[in-house]
């Protein structure tokens, strides 16, 4: 690290960005403290190792685990904080992109509820009432008081009717151009006129409807309110007159709510709220800590920042909406604040996470830096050295008490690198861990994100079956082409405001369909249905009730999968069913998209290289994936359990999917509002989220053991004689030479493959200036081949005048054995060539393993023999 880009913080240097911020890492400041007390026990035993003369310098060692110290933390803390981040950012993102998807609807509910042709009726019926003198209302027999009543009940009625099915709306107003209320849903309403001016951009905006979010005298009392207003006109012509002003009021509070109990999890500390273009909170997940109409300090450019509110320290992130379909709203930002000291509190256990994968993890660069996966590399170096250096210091040392020295600097060496490992290994568990919890949310979003669809379509077959033209043109005995065209007409007006639909026709009673929506379709006209979906749709008896098809491919989509939507069309005199609408959901495209906006992102905004998203049903059968290579109607090959949960519930899983490792979130459909919760539909959805997490490898070589036996290194008795031994392992055994056959261990660098050598025979190394054997006795020992790896050293033996080389996975201690522990090996074994003796444990010890001790004569016999 650069020196300008770091700060110092309790004699480690970090990065200026985790200033502040790490103190506040709880895991990582007890890691820190780890190597704080190891660093000085490695000052110690520096000084201690000058003092005693055994030319064993650690200042190297201990500068290099001192660097180590402050990469190690610098990354933990860089990681942790990325975490944190990207969870805090995700929700900001989500929380105003959802709002700004569900009021894309609603700018084409208010253009095409201004043009309802009762509602017109109602304006000019009132209009005529209004001109009508007394002596014209007594001879046409009228009461006005009366009549007036009637009409208004006849348009609230209609109110009424459409709130039942778009029940996101609390209140409806209609408005004539001076301002006047003609008509409101709430029939407790005080207000009978409005100077607001909403009502001149309703009547002269170019464009398709006015939105506003504020206080406004049409809904005194109630605060800031979000409407949707739109002029009404006599006709659809551009220059037809001007009647009133119709407004549509959203239930933005209660909106609100379920967006922010979808986002917030159990013990969450994150703050949710949605901010104005000013930043001010229009609405909070949690009003006591962040309350609404306050402004808030906005983090847009940066990934996240360190704010102050109300005492208190936040790490906050704003996100400015990313529009739907070209729809930005009022430009609104989702803004997420969490507590600094609860930001990186533990996250939720998902369980143990089997130790294959998490080797797979660590070694993929996936999830993690480089910087942090070499972290480990370098400690296993150092520590490598280390032990060598202290193995050696052993061989040509005689004091016991440098020994006793020499052995308590490896074993710090242990402990500190233990500290790197255990650090990094529970960072993998971490950040894994997270990753589960978040792939849930983003599956739980994706469903959220179709049902909320969904709900929309439902809703928009049951009002367009309520359009008058359809009801009375299908009321008749024969549809004239002149209706089919008609119909058509306001078909194809419906489509353009609503483009989730590839085509809406309409049919009579019989199946025939008598009008489309789209020009390229018409010669559907004159065909008849025969699907189940219709028959079941004429069967329907009220307004509130519609069809679904099964989600199956059919010709009204060129053959592709969707869902048709269907509601009856009854006579509006004698509520007989004379026919039925259907709409084609688009839902190639539709599902896509929905897909793709619940996948995870970086801070780029970029969907993280490999994730994919899949819809199914109960059955495994794919709906819609992101995935090319997984089509419509494929079977999605997963754990079975992640299609039994019950609705509303998620849960997440590793699997081995395209020999790879994916966390992956589940997570079953539960509706929105009415929609598949009371309305008597039902058709489960699984929304799945898969994040690549690494490559399966071969699962790693079996552990070789190292140091896992300790034996005492004092001396043993004067009184008694004993011999020297250098320990060492190979896979799973425990072995040794005595002393006095060995120079040293090396380095295994360099080593040369010699074509046509025994099994026995390694290669060659350079050693003092000689070529020089290395061998490999796992054969003898029946023990697996194996890569030479970190662990490996080499020991330089002597066989008489013959230098060798021994390849061992690890070192051990250096101990002195008392000779009445010592049996000769032809007392056990026969063909004892290459074992020297066999060391039996002290009565004492709790290990009663023997040791094995080798003769280098009898390797270098064995080798000759081979050859």
């Amino acid at each position: 690290m650069n020196s300008e880009d770091t700060v110092t913080y309790k004699d480690v240097q970090i990065p200026k960005r985790l200033a502040g911020i790490v103190s506040h890492m709880k895991s990582l400041e007890d890691y820190r403290e780890e190597l704080r007390i190891l660093a000085g026990q490695w000052d110690l035993l520096t000084i201690l190792g000058q003092i005693s003369g055994t030319g064993t310098n650690m200042t190297t060692t201990r500068e290099g685990f001192k660097i180590l110290t402050s990469e190690l933390l610098s990354q933990l803390g860089t990681e942790n904080l990325k975490k944190v981040t990207q969870e805090i950012g995700s929700k900001a993102q989500v929380a105003v992109d959802i709002v700004i998807r569900n009021l894309f609807e609603r700018t084409a509910d208010i253009g095409f509820l201004a043009t309802d042709n009762d509602i017109r009726k109602f304006i000019l019926e009132s209009e005529r009432l209004a001109n009508l003198t007394q002596d014209e209302c007594d001879e046409q027999e009228i009461n006005k008081t009366e009549l007036r009543q009637c009409l208004n009940s006849m348009v609230i009625e209609r109110f009424n009717e459409y709130t039942q099915k778009y029940s996101v709306y609390f209140d409806i107003i209609l408005l004539d151009t001076k301002g006047n209320v003609l008509a409101q849903m709430d029939q407790t309403s005080k207000v009978t006129k409005s100077d607001d001016d909403l009502i001149y951009e309703a009547l002269n905006t170019d464009q398709e409807y006015v939105e506003v979010f504020r206080e406004t005298d049409l809904l005194p009392d109630r605060g800031d309110s979000l409407i949707y207003a739109y002029r009404v006109t006599e006709t659809n012509s551009s220059k037809s007159r001007k009647l009133g002003v119709l407004c549509l009021c959203f239930r933005f509070e209660n909106e609100m709510e379920g967006i922010f109990k979808n986002l917030a999890s159990t013990h969450d500390w994150s703050v949710i709220s949605l901010l104005d273009k000013n930043g001010c909170v229009m609405a909070s997940s949690n009003a006591h800590q962040i309350p609404v109409g306050i402004n808030m300090e906005m983090v847009l450019c940066e990934q996240y920042g360190i704010v102050r509110f109300s005492g208190r320290l936040y790490l906050a992130k704003t996100c400015a909406t990313k529009g739907y379909q070209g729809f930005y709203g009022l430009g609104w930002y989702g803004h997420v604040m969490i507590p600094i000291e609860h930001a990186f509190d533990a996250s939720a256990s998902t369980g143990s996470i089997d130790k294959q994968i998490l080797h797979a993890v660590m070694e993929d660069p996936k999830l993690f830096s480089k910087e942090l996966r070499d972290i480990p590399i370098q400690a296993d170096r150092i520590q490598s050295e280390l032990e060598r250096t202290v193995w050696n210091g052993n061989i040509t040392g005689n004091d016991p008490k440098s020994k006793i020295l020499l052995w308590n600097i490896s074993d710090a060496g242990a402990k500190t690198k233990k500290v790197f490992e255990d650090s990094i290994g529970n960072l993998h568990e971490t950040v894994v861990a997270s990753v589960m919890n978040n792939v849930w949310f983003w599956a739980a979003l994706s469903v959220d994100i179709m049902d909320r669809n969904l709900y929309e379509r439902a809703n928009d077959c049951r009002w367009w079956a309520l359009t008058s033209d359809f009801r009375s043109i299908l009321a008749q005995e024969h549809v004239t082409k002149e209706d089919s065209g008609k119909m058509s007409a306001v078909l194809q007006y419906i489509n353009n405001l609503y483009t989730v639909y590839t085509n809406l026709f309409v049919y009579d009673r019989y199946g025939v369909i008598q009008a489309v929506s789209n020009e390229v379709e018409s010669h559907l006209i004159g065909s008849k249905l025969s699907e189940p979906w219709v028959r079941e749709t004429l069967a329907l008896r009220d307004t509130q009730s519609y069809s679904v098809s099964y989600f199956e491919k059919t010709a009204l989509y060129n053959a592709r999968h969707t869902y048709i939507y269907g509601a009856s069309i009854t006579n509006s005199d004698s509520h007989e069913v004379v026919g039925g609408i259907g709409i084609v959901f688009d839902s190639e495209p539709q599902f896509e998209e929905m897909l793709q906006d619940s996948l995870p992102r970086n801070e780029k905004g970029e969907v993280f290289e490999g994730c994919f998203g899949v819809f199914t049903d109960r059955n495994r059968v794919v709906l819609s994936s992101t995935l090319p290579e997984l089509k419509t109607g494929d079977v999605l090959e997963v754990p079975s359990g992640m299609f039994a949960m019950a609705n509303g519930e998620g849960k997440s899983e590793i699997i081995n999917f395209e020999n790879a490792y994916y966390a992956v979130g589940a997570h079953a459909s539960s509706g929105y509002r009415e929609y598949k919760t009371c309305d008597n539909y039902n058709n489960d959805v699984i929304g799945f989220v898969f994040v690549p997490l690494a490559q399966i490898t071969e699962a790693p070589q079996d552990s070789v053991r190292k140091r896992d036996i300790t034996i005492d290194v004092r001396a043993a008795s004067k009184a008694e004689d004993s011999i020297e031994v250098a320990t060492f392992f190979i896979g799973s055994k425990w072995l040794g030479i005595k002393t006095e056959y060995v120079l040293e261990a090396v380095k295994p660098d360099g080593i040369t493959f010699i074509p046509g050598a025994c099994q026995f025979v390694k290669g060659q190394i350079i050693y003092d200036n000689v070529p020089t054997v290395v061998l490999d006795i796992r054969p003898i020992l029946q023990e697996k081949q194996r890569d030479v790896s970190k662990d490996s050293q080499i020991i330089i033996i002597k066989a008489g005048k013959v230098k060798m080389g021994l390849l061992v996975d690890g070192l051990g201690e250096i101990p002195e054995i008392p000779v009445r522990r010592v049996e000769e090996p032809d007392h056990i074994i026969e063909d004892t060539r290459y074992t020297d003796c066999i060391v039996k444990p002290d009565i004492n010890s709790s290990n009663q393993e023997m040791l094995v001790v080798l003769h280098p004569d009898g390797l270098l016999d064995c080798i000759k023999d081979m050859i």
